[in-house]
């Protein structure tokens, strides 16, 4: 049965897509919020995935001063199939989707509306609140409300922050669109929609990495707030959906091919510190005696409240009943080793010449220091990769990207002949403006001039296997910049490599490490392939725009150099990560001070030149 709506009127009208099934009454509740609505320019799209009587009823026998299009499929297909359903049939510029346990606050639409009439290709993600409609009696169930409203606050964190920590692996694992989230219905078609094969549950997550990766730029509109009403046993809820959660990571990594920070869990004891992956391998191995543990635990839990019982159930029940689920596929170990593949590494470098100054030494490399370097990754068997394979992955373990930014005119006299020498190659980051001229971005901070390549030198480097990219126009912090001179900063700088270079320009760099989702979506929007950070360690399985690179300077050891080399970390920034990973597994305060004081130590060097730089900008 279908009835259509009445022919929407307005700017930017809006479609709120209401997926349900055999929960008539709380639709009708859902509804009466929407009559209450303070914007006037939507339209109400449900779709009952399945037949359903009761829905049926309402759809016939009530009348809503709401224009309102009901569906109703022939067969229970998923949620993900009924919100496709609703986004194809609906008539509003702007898709929001809502579930129908669900009361929105009155200014819902109109907050989700007012983001989309003043911008782009964005994906609105509003504020979602919990209330149980029936009291709750279980410990357990009382123990899983309480994370669950501490993930739902750290969600609403991760899509307030800005700069570097509002993009990168933390950000993405956390990422979903679904519901709450509104989203231009035109770029909703162009994704393909939700991932159907996901019935059950993680299809709003899967979502919202693929928009994102597609370089949707996710706004987090507090105000916006639907209130999520269950009377679902929550430990009941969530074991079948971490019992889910292990098929579709199967079935997301194996036949979807995705392979992102969401997905990683399943090949976890494959990847990391060699104690990361014993714990790993420790899960699998055990998973049936430890599932046996966790329900007795449960019952001991449920049975008295002991707040240790709930702790030691909490971090026992979800993992294990993850890995039964992935095992339950016929998935090997075997198979996921081989999904694992190898972790990337990228050196960072500016100039090669002796520094004059400390604050020069942070990121200048003297020659003599380079050659030594250098002649030790050739001597120990390590060879440069090309963008083309960094971007493929197609790289052995003895494979490292070596990338110079703002591209000094050293790098013709001193490391091009050394790296034709070694047979390697290299990817030069250009400030476009600037070639054959001198870095005027330094030199209004305080530093001394330098001259940069040339466009003889450029063309000859080319010729000879050398790379090169962008590094903007004229080297700002992007963050920080219009939308106007961010789209020149990004676009134009690749225009102008393409028509010197005469090929396709696919690798950009962001000056100072400035990067946030805004700058992040205006890059992948101009076409570039991959964006680096200055962000030290190794990239496995994460976002292509936000990649890691070890700083290389005249502060660097050689002993530095060889655990950049490998892991992408300093020395002592490696062995705060690897205490950091004992700390999740053995949690004391003094480990924790520790593990944080020794990956200070290990990122100070790093980050210095940004934090020293932007401080006078600013």
């Amino acid at each position: 049965m279908t009835m259509e709506p009445a022919h929407l009127d307005g700017n930017r009208a809006c479609s709120v897509i209401i997926p349900t099934w055999k929960r008539a009454d709380l639709l009708r509740e859902v509804l009466d919020s929407l009559e209450a609505q303070t914007s006037p320019v939507f339209e109400v799209v449900i779709v009952s995935d399945g037949e359903d009587e009761a829905t049926r009823a309402l759809a016939d026998g009530v009348q809503f001063r709401l224009p309102i299009a009901w569906y109703f499929h022939d067969s229970n297909r998923g949620q993900a199939a009924a919100r496709n359903t609703g986004a194809k049939n609906a008539h509003g510029d702007i898709l929001l989707f809502l579930d129908d346990d669900t009361l929105a606050n009155p200014t819902l639409v109109e907050k989700h509306l007012a983001h989309h009439n003043r911008a782009g290709s964005i994906a609105v993600a509003g504020r979602i609140t919990e209330q149980r409609i029936n009291p709750i009696t279980r410990p357990t169930d009382r123990f899983l409300q309480a994370n669950w409203e501490k993930t739902l606050a750290a969600c609403a964190d991760r899509l307030s922050a800005t700069g570097i920590d509002s993009v990168g692996e933390d950000f993405e694992a956390g990422l979903a669109f679904g519901l709450n989230c509104s989203i231009a219905r035109r770029a909703f078609l162009q994704s393909g929609g939700f991932t159907e094969a996901l019935r059950t549950t993680d299809e709003d997550m899967e979502m919202g990495i693929r928009l994102y990766r597609a370089g949707i730029n996710f706004v987090f509109e507090p105000d916006a707030v639907v209130t999520h009403r269950s009377a679902k046993e929550l430990t009941d809820y969530l074991r079948n959906c971490w019992n889910a959660s292990g098929k579709s990571d199967v079935v997301r990594v194996f036949e979807l091919n995705q392979k992102n920070s969401q997905t990683s869990r399943l090949v976890s004891m494959h990847n990391g510190s060699s104690l990361h992956r014993l714990a790993g391998r420790a899960l699998w191995l055990g998973t049936d005696p430890l599932l046996a543990l966790a329900n007795r635990l449960e019952s001991a839990a449920d049975a008295t409240g002991s707040s240790v019982l709930l702790r030691a159930w909490g971090r026992i029940a979800p993992t294990t009943t993850y890995w039964h689920s992935v095992k339950s596929t016929g998935c090997t170990l075997d198979e996921l080793q081989r999904a694992a593949g190898q972790p990337k590494r990228a050196l960072a470098l500016h100039s090669i010449s002796a520094p004059h100054t400390p604050e020069e030494s942070r990121y200048y490399l003297s020659p003599d220091h380079f050659k030594r370097f250098l002649r030790w990754f050739h001597d120990a068997g390590y060879k440069s990769a090309t963008s083309e394979e960094w971007l493929n992955g197609n790289l052995s373990d003895k494979q490292v990207l070596l990338t110079f930014d703002d591209g000094y005119d050293d790098l013709y006299t001193e490391m091009f002949p050394l790296v034709s020498e070694y047979g390697l190659t290299a990817l030069v980051l250009l400030v476009s403006s600037q070639i054959g001229g001198a870095n005027v971005w330094d030199q209004k901070n305080g530093l001394r001039a330098r001259t940069l390549l040339s466009v003889a030198q450029v063309r000859e480097m080319q010729q000879y296997g050398i790379e090169f990219g962008s590094h903007t126009v004229s080297h700002p912090y992007l963050p920080e910049i219009s939308d106007a001179d961010l789209q020149r900063e990004v676009v134009d700088s690749k225009r102008r490599l393409e028509d010197l270079l005469g090929i396709e320009i696919t690798s950009f760099a962001y000056p100072y490490g400035g990067v946030d989702r805004r700058v992040r979506s205006a890059v992948i929007s101009a076409g570039y392939r991959q964006g680096f950070t200055t962000l030290p360690g190794a990239n496995w399985w994460n976002d292509p725009f936000t990649q890691h690179r070890a700083e290389i300077n005249d502060y660097t050891s050689m002993l530095d150099f060889k655990w950049k080399i490998r892991t992408g970390l300093g020395f002592t920034a490696s062995a705060g990560k690897h205490l950091r990973n004992v700390e999740r597994t053995i949690p004391t305060a003094s480990l924790r001070k520790l593990a944080g004081k020794l990956a200070r130590g290990g990122h100070n060097v790093v980050q210095s030149r940004s934090s020293e730089v932007r401080g006078r900008m600013d």
